[in-house]
């Protein structure tokens, strides 16, 4: 349909044009018909006319209609030669329509045929590419390598012309070493001695080490231990200054109970205590709704994401680290 909209789109005027007259023609039709249709009502009405009135009324309106149908008859034979016109015109266009669809067609078949041949080009060039480009690198790695080599290849250089005025040296020392070696094979000697007295040495120190390592490794221990010691005397801190601290809410509301006689100021005091408890401990205005399941501890679910994203991982309570599945929604109400 959209080729058929396209082509009717390019299409040049006349082949509208005859369109047109192909809708003119079934609307000629279509009136012919219904002249047909009126010829034969009054067909019929002249018979009951010519049946029933014999008057001259009757013979002047049978000629009346007599003239009506031979008109009606010169205007259908009209419309039949246009008819026979517009087929005719009708079928010139369906042929160059079909010629039409057959170039679109040939068309069509040699666009797919280049864009096929351009994807193979554009591959191969995309290929090539990378070809060159590998090329390139590894011309780069060899050049370097070759810049290596060189350098290599003089340090080299200047070493052999170092080692070769140092062999001039040695030489020269060489007869001077060789008269010192008499002198320190004695000294020699005297060193082996002192080296046995210094193994036994070592020994007594490798077995004194022995015993500082086991010390270390007990005091070592007993560190640990002490840190657990402190961990647990912490945690029972904590929880002492928790409980020092509900207490002293206790010790509060008994003041306020002997300070407010009335019973309705103490049931206000109570709510807004019990409200301040269900608020987050950290902003003081909103809800508590997070749970941290590593110390069970409740915040808002702002707060602990604001200390979460900004890397403040632990409890603002008892600064134990969370983790971003240790914090859960709960729902109070």
């Amino acid at each position: 349909m959209k080729l058929l909209l396209d082509m009717y789109k390019s299409a040049p005027k006349e082949q509208r044009d005859k369109v047109q007259l192909m809708a003119a023609e079934r609307k000629s039709k279509a009136e012919v018909d219904e002249l047909r249709m009126r010829v034969r009502e009054l067909e019929e009405r002249e018979r009951k006319e010519s049946k029933k009135l014999a008057d001259e009324d009757a013979l002047r309106k049978i000629r009346v209609a007599e003239e009506t149908i031979e008109h009606l008859q010169k205007k259908l034979a009209a419309t039949k030669q246009e008819e026979e016109a517009l087929l005719s015109e009708m079928d010139v266009t369906g042929q160059a329509f079909e010629d039409m669809q057959e170039q679109n067609s040939r068309l069509l078949q040699q666009l797919r045929e280049k864009d096929d041949a351009n994807f193979k080009l554009m591959s191969e060039r995309i290929k090539s590419n990378q070809i060159y480009k590998l090329l390139k690198e590894e011309k780069e790695e060899l050049a370097d390598q070759v810049l290596t080599f060189k350098t290599q290849v003089d340090a080299q250089l200047l070493v052999v012309q170092k080692l070769e005025e140092k062999e001039g040296i040695l030489q020269s020392t060489l007869a001077a070493l060789e008269k010192e070696l008499a002198v320190r094979t004695q000294a020699l000697e005297l060193n082996k001695r002192k080296a046995v007295e210094a193994a036994q040495l070592a020994e007594d120190l490798k077995v004194q080490l022995e015993h500082t390592q086991a010390k270390l490794k007990e005091i070592q221990v007993s560190v640990a231990e002490n840190r657990t010691a402190r961990e647990r005397e912490s945690s029972n801190l904590k929880r002492a200054q928790e409980d020092l601290s509900r207490l002293r809410r206790k010790l509060e509301k008994q003041k306020k109970v002997e300070v407010y006689s009335d019973a309705d100021e103490i049931l206000q005091e109570e709510i807004n205590q019990y409200k301040a408890k269900l608020r987050c401990p950290c902003c003081n205005t909103r809800d508590k709704e997070t749970v941290l399941t590593k110390c069970f501890h409740v915040f808002c679910y702002e707060c602990l994401k604001m200390r979460y994203d900004t890397r403040q991982r632990k409890c603002p309570k008892c600064n134990c680290a969370f983790g971003a599945n240790d914090f859960h929604r709960i729902y109070i109400t």
